[in-house]
């Protein structure tokens, strides 16, 4: 069936003019296409940031990597319980296979600032290995080295966010932080990274962005090779095979229980985080998902409704268009254009709608969200497929009157 652009511009002319004949009406009837739309793209764009922001996390803590954490509490003498030891890093390369790099980390919330000014940040103590696992790349300056390490130096390597905070737009290269009240000189500043701990439910726990970074003896006191069996609250380690590392994490954690019991730490596998993060998700968008689908059906029928009793009230135009020598196309092409119209505009209106909506669950809850171009595609889609489906059988309804009933009709 094929139909000519004077023709399609007719039924366009006819649609329009009889939608606005009841707007009220039509705008009642569009609403719940508007909600059902606006529920989809707000969902969808949740679910996208959910997952950008997921991935940036565990691009964070790296999809190779396996964590030791320390469980804490308090032992029999009622001081801080911390079971891992910087050697046990040392020690898990040699049982872990495939194990490439190991790291002890020691984190610490303390007060970092210059010219008398300071507030609580975390210092990342740590062997440089440790900047290898998490692939941190500096902005500007360098990395800590072995070097750094060996001869427990005062120098530091700090976050983006962090090194802007302290030193604004100046270059902190040579320039000095107090931690701990000793002072520690500036040799780098890291590139910003993504996985904020700060931006809602995270699993990426340190915020490289707000870090300080220093030799692990230099925050101890206590050089590794002299006590290598000082304690540290987390041994990362990195697999060569990121495809079994929930395996290689029971490696670890068997490893690990060889002199210690098994409530004194537990293993973090980022990979692992991912899944559980994405099987959340998954729950949600079917949660959310429903509800959408459901104002869209509501909304649709509420479409078919308004068009059915448009065709009764229709009736006598119909036949007068049928005996001026309109065909059954005609009539079926009119009412369903009508229903098109309406649908596809709530459409359009959702998409908008559920835009803004995606900005204000940004602005107000602090949830990422981003707003796809399949989600608008999508939305598009699914408000003219609901016209259709719904629209059909009142086009149809209208069509099969017969010109002398349709006439006699008061």
């Amino acid at each position: 069936m094929r139909f000519s652009l004077a023709e399609l511009s007719e039924y366009l002319r006819i649609a329009t003019e009889a939608l606005g004949r009841y707007r009220l009406r039509t705008a009642l009837s569009v609403l719940g296409v508007v909600l059902g739309v606006a529920a989809v793209i707000a969902m969808m764009s949740v679910s996208e940031g959910a997952a950008r922001e997921a991935l940036a996390q565990v691009d964070a803590l790296g999809l190779d990597n396996i964590v030791a954490q320390s469980s804490g509490g308090l032992n029999d003498r009622g001081t801080m319980k911390r079971s891992l030891t910087a050697a046990d890093a040392a020690r898990v390369l040699e049982l872990v296979p495939t194990a490439t790099l190991a790291a002890p980390v020691v984190s610490r919330y303390v007060r970092i600032g210059r010219a008398g000014q300071a507030n609580p940040q975390q210092v990342l103590a740590a062997s440089p290995d440790f900047q290898r696992i998490l692939r941190l790349e500096p902005r500007r300056g360098r990395l800590l080295s072995e070097t750094d390490a060996t001869d427990a130096a005062r120098v530091c390597v700090l976050g983006a966010a962090l090194a802007q905070q302290l030193f604004g737009y100046r270059d902190p290269i040579g320039e000095t932080v107090e931690i701990l009240d000793d002072h520690y000189r500036v040799v780098g500043v890291l590139r910003e990274r993504g996985g904020d701990p700060q931006a809602g439910t995270s699993m990426a726990w340190h915020n490289i962005n707000r870090a300080a970074f220093v030799p692990l003896p230099a925050l101890t006191g206590k050089s590794l090779d002299v006590t290598p069996n000082q304690p540290v609250e987390e041994v990362w380690v990195q697999v060569a095979d990121a495809e079994q590392t929930v395996e290689l994490g029971e490696v670890l954690r068997r490893a690990l229980l060889q002199n210690r019991s098994a409530d004194e730490f537990h293993i973090v596998v980022p990979r692992e985080l991912l899944a559980q993060r994405y099987r959340t998700q998954r729950t949600f968008s079917v949660v959310v998902g429903s509800v959408a689908a459901l104002a869209l059906l509501v909304g649709g029928i509420g479409i078919m409704n308004i068009m059915l009793t448009s065709v009764v009230e229709r009736t006598r135009e119909i036949g007068v268009r049928r005996t001026a020598g309109a065909r059954r196309r005609d009539v079926t092409m009119q009412f369903l254009i009508e229903t098109l119209l309406m649908t596809v505009g709530g459409g359009l209106v959702g998409i908008v709608a559920g835009a803004v909506v995606s900005v204000g669950i940004s602005a107000y809850a602090g949830w990422a969200t981003h707003v796809s171009i399949t989600a608008v595609l999508l939305g598009f889609v699914v408000s003219f497929f609901v016209g259709l489906v719904f629209g059909l059988y009142p086009a149809m309804k209208a069509a099969a009157l017969q010109p002398v009933d349709a006439m006699r009709y008061e």
